[in-house]
């Protein structure tokens, strides 16, 4: 482990001198002792190139709400409403895990409403690991996963993470959707605790039901929900998405260009949600419920095509 960080400190002596930027967070020149603002890597140790991290800190602890945007040609973006980035200890613990120079250890646990759909684009693809460690040199406010996420034990500079200004353009609306989301989620689990119940079995206001076996009309029913929040829930965040639009020009055509990867992320996990709850694989949808595996396919279509409606409103 001390020869792990000892080539992290390593990778940031190379890096500065290779012209990194080793300023002090702007804001008063105080280095925050946490994670605070945007960060870049040019390279991914999943081999997705380079990525932007955006943290907001929330009132709770070690708590973060995180955005995630893949530099590539084209935008691809991921969120979580609840990162936790809280110390590692040691065997005894008694102590936070750190190097003499004072390198940090750090556990990064991303708590999902329902699964790790955050953390993936829109097309699925996982932009940033769901569990892992990262070393935080507070000093120097960079970070950097460790193995095995990362599987060489060499830090190489192209995966420290290095704080950058200014934030991304789209941070002000994740930041606000946030409360948003899990309001959508909270009134999703209500309703769809009533399908469960009447599929399932269970008890309710009229008493204990038994549930059916019919999986194809469970199928037919979570669609429904989902078409019903594309319809009359995702509308309802359209003051959001306008109300953050950046003022100056310039900003404001970023903001215009990067929303629809926004947005088709926010709708894979919007649907997700409903997916893992009624514990349905789409892998494994092969034609024995037609009608029910149809459905599901259109409930998430039409709740892309409701997300990415807030682009042009």
């Amino acid at each position: 482990m001390n020869r792990v960080l000892a080539l992290f400190l390593t990778s940031l002596v190379v890096s500065a001198c290779d012209g990194g930027d080793t300023s002090p967070v702007h804001g008063g020149g105080e280095r925050s002792q946490r994670l605070s603002g945007t960060y870049e890597a040019a390279q991914r140790c999943n081999g997705l190139g380079p990525v932007a991290v955006d943290f907001t800190a929330r009132a709770q602890g070690s708590n973060y709400f995180l955005l995630v945007r893949g530099q590539g040609p084209e935008p691809v973006y991921a969120a979580v409403d609840r990162l936790e980035v809280p110390p590692s200890w040691n065997d005894e613990q008694t102590e936070i895990e750190t190097t003499g120079d004072g390198v940090s250890l750090h556990q990064w646990h991303a708590r999902l409403t329902k699964e790790a759909g955050w953390l993936k684009d829109g097309e699925g693809h996982a932009q940033l690991p769901d569990d892992a460690r990262i070393a935080f040199d507070a000093d120097e406010n960079r970070f950097f996963f460790m193995p095995p996420v990362c599987e060489s034990e060499t830090p190489s500079p192209e995966r420290v993470f290095r704080h950058r200004q200014p934030r991304l353009v789209l941070h002000d609306l994740n930041v606000a959707l946030a409360g948003e989301r899990d309001r959508l989620y909270r009134d999703a689990g209500q309703r769809y605790s009533e399908q469960r119940r009447a599929y399932q079995g269970g008890s309710g206001a009229e008493g204990v039901t038994a549930g059916h076996d019919d999986r194809n009309r469970h199928l037919l029913n979570v669609a429904a929900l989902m078409k019903a929040d594309a319809e009359r829930k995702v509308p309802e965040l359209a003051g959001l998405v306008a109300e953050h639009r950046p003022g100056k020009a310039a900003a404001a055509e970023r903001y215009k260009k990067e929303l629809p990867a926004y947005l088709r992320a926010m709708a894979r996990a919007h649907a997700r949600w409903y997916i893992d709850a009624a514990e349905i694989r789409l892998d494994w949808f092969n034609g024995t419920y037609p009608d029910g595996e149809a459905a599901i396919q259109e409930g998430m279509a039409e709740l892309e095509s409701a997300y990415l409606l807030l682009a042009e409103q």
